[in-house]
């Protein structure tokens, strides 16, 4: 059982303004502007400012877990979803910016809940689930040029492999969750970006796919590498 809250922030720029290109970084970084103006008052209402960031509060290095706060840009509009106590985290911050505010030349009418509050069951279902997820960045960087020297058979049973790991491995590990006689299967790759993900210098082959899986996921969750910025985006079909 996990609980999710996702939030809406649609972007107003500014007459004869000019902004950075807008993503998901852009989005995180301008979110931990906001909670370090409230850092204080957060904290004294029971908030861990970490989840706006995903790092270790000791050091610069990702905390090895599955991200508490996930950002999302969905045609031209921003989303952000806390988990667990991501979500306690980020309704504190929501409540401090629930009216107009600005980051450098854009305008938003404040954090609007997009969706309530809710507790949802990552369960078994007798019957297979069809999803498809959106960029998803399957492969390490670390591995990307052996794999993209295997052939499409090789690569094929690797990504159904990287599959079921980024479920019980990273998702259900993370949140207590235990996916019992999972079975999750690639159906369809609907499209290989001609383009890998840059991230921080490092490139990762994306992927939009379909798969079926025998547990029932909730909307706005992603899997994969880099998933705390949007990447593999999960929805049901």
């Amino acid at each position: 059982m996990i609980t999710l809250q996702t939030y809406r922030l649609e972007p107003h720029i500014a007459a004869n303004a000019t902004h950075e290109r807008l993503n998901t970084e852009w989005l995180r970084e301008a979110v931990n502007k906001l909670m370090r103006m409230e850092r204080k008052s957060l904290e004294e209402a029971g908030a861990d400012v970490t989840h706006f960031f995903n790092h270790s509060p000791k050091s610069k290095n990702p905390s090895i877990r599955y991200p508490l706060i996930i950002y999302h840009y969905i045609k031209g509009i921003f989303y952000i979803t806390g988990i667990n106590e991501g979500a306690t985290s980020l309704s504190l911050l929501a409540k401090r910016f629930n009216t107009p505010f600005s980051i450098n030349d854009l305008m938003f009418q404040g954090f609007e809940l997009e969706r309530s509050l809710v507790k949802f069951d990552l369960c078994s279902v007798s019957n297979p689930i069809l999803y498809k997820m959106t960029e998803w960045l399957p492969v390490h960087h670390d591995f990307e040029t052996a794999f993209s020297e295997k052939n499409m058979l090789e690569k094929v049973n690797e990504l159904n492999k990287k599959l079921g790991i980024h479920l019980s491995g990273e998702l259900g590990k993370y949140l207590g969750i235990d996916f019992v006689n999972l079975n999750a299967v690639i159906t369809d790759i609907t499209r290989v970006y001609p383009d890998p993900v840059i991230y921080k210098g490092y490139k990762y082959p994306a992927y939009d796919i379909r798969f079926t899986a025998n547990v029932l996921l909730p909307e706005m969750i992603t899997l994969g590498n880099i998933k705390a910025l949007g990447f593999g985006r999960v929805e049901a079909l």
